[in-house]
């Protein structure tokens, strides 16, 4: 598996407080789509006109819409703008799938930029016209330690006026790479470095609002939580061993859950702490598994203060280390039985605001979509 990690960088156009960039993305098992638009002018009007189009355009895509339609149908839309006061914005848009192939899309937008083994390069796309709109497609494949840059024309044009005629453009931006990147460098820091740049050339003034996409290439950190008995207990065997197999850091959430691994795998369970109460749940270890706790209230206290800062995270639980070892993993694997537990229906576990499993999982895994995290749920 490869998992495709976004740096952003965005400067607002010089006295402007809102920015008239705006960038959304989503991580789905099946595809991660990266959306930069860019509004007409600056200020509050630019920032609507980028939000909406880029909203448009996750939409659409979410809907079932392939990429190239969405880009398509948004760009084509766009016409009307250029004779009625309706909001208009210009965007790029890439869709990556697992394997690394990408097909991105530019609309009235600079080239895409792709770096293979610390050389830049600039995708020169195919041009072709939707409706009366003009689109620009470009593809390639991402390897482990690729990366592609998106950007706004607040970088292409960088240095207008100042020397550079039209601005650096997308070549301007692949000589900086060349001449300064280096393998012993962050990646993380080179969208920062490039946007130096342009307000370096730019005499110190960013002339317009100023956005610089990097989404690089690189081998997950994969962390599988099994939680519940599976629905028929035939199912046991092959549920605790494709957990097992799986190439990740290993999470079991469930006493009775904890049992069948150990049944399955021959394994013994040793508890390591008996809790207290409701405040403090049990903790068991099992050889070959990373962290065993008990399921309902561990799993709502993770659903608890899993959004929480990690400096508040001292470790000092159970439920701490665990929301821990989920926020450093990038791709997180949910593994639900689906065989109901009775005991958890009991009015005492309502009164004390213990959520039902399936509801708890349900939260957690919006707060993993919403932190930016990768998330497979499996049922059972």
């Amino acid at each position: 598996m490869k998992f495709f990690d976004d740096f952003l960088v965005q400067k607002n156009k010089r006295s402007h407080t809102v920015c008239g960039d705006h960038c959304v993305f989503e991580r789905t098992p099946t595809s991660m789509i990266y959306v930069l638009c860019d509004g007409i002018g600056s200020g509050i009007y630019a920032n609507i006109s980028s939000i909406t189009c880029a909203s448009r355009i996750l939409e659409l895509f979410r809907g079932g819409m392939s990429i190239r339609m969405t880009s398509e149908t948004v760009a084509a839309s766009m016409h009307r703008a250029r004779a009625e006061d309706i909001p208009f914005s210009a965007f790029s848009a890439i869709v990556i799938l697992p394997d690394g192939q990408f097909t991105a899309y530019s609309y009235e937008s600079p080239n895409p930029v792709l770096i293979q083994n610390n050389h830049a390069t600039v995708l020169t796309p195919r041009f072709y016209t939707a409706g009366f709109e003009v689109i620009g497609e470009t593809s390639g494949t991402l390897h482990l330690g690729d990366s592609v840059l998106l950007f706004s024309d607040g970088v292409s044009q960088a240095g207008l006026g100042h020397g550079f005629g039209m601005g650096i453009g997308s070549e301007g931006v692949v000589d900086f790479i060349n001449r300064n990147h280096r393998s012993s460098h962050a990646i993380s820091r080179l969208p920062e470095r490039i946007v130096e740049m342009c307000n370096s050339v730019s005499k110190w003034n960013y002339e317009d609002d100023t956005t610089l996409a990097l989404i690089h290439c690189r081998a997950p950190k994969e962390l599988t939580l099994l939680t519940g008995p599976p629905s028929k207990q035939s199912l046991d065997e092959s549920y605790i061993t494709e957990f097992m197999n799986m190439p990740s850091t290993k999470v079991i959430c469930g006493s009775t859950t904890c049992d069948i691994a150990a049944r399955v795998l021959n394994k013994e369970v040793i508890t390591l702490s008996l809790g207290d109460s409701f405040g403090q749940p049990p903790e068991y270890f099992i050889e070959g598994v990373d962290l065993v706790a008990e399921g309902a209230v561990t799993l709502n206290q993770v659903c608890n203060i899993l959004d929480e800062p990690i400096e508040r995270l001292k470790g000092n639980s159970v439920a701490e280390r665990l929301c821990l070892m989920i926020k450093s993993a990038d791709v997180v694997h949910l593994m639900i039985g689906n065989a109901q537990n009775q005991a958890h229906e009991d009015l005492i576990f309502k009164q004390i605001g213990v959520r039902v499993r399936k509801s708890t999982i349900r939260q957690i895994s919006d707060i993993l979509h919403s932190m930016g995290k990768l998330v497979i749920e499996s049922y059972y």
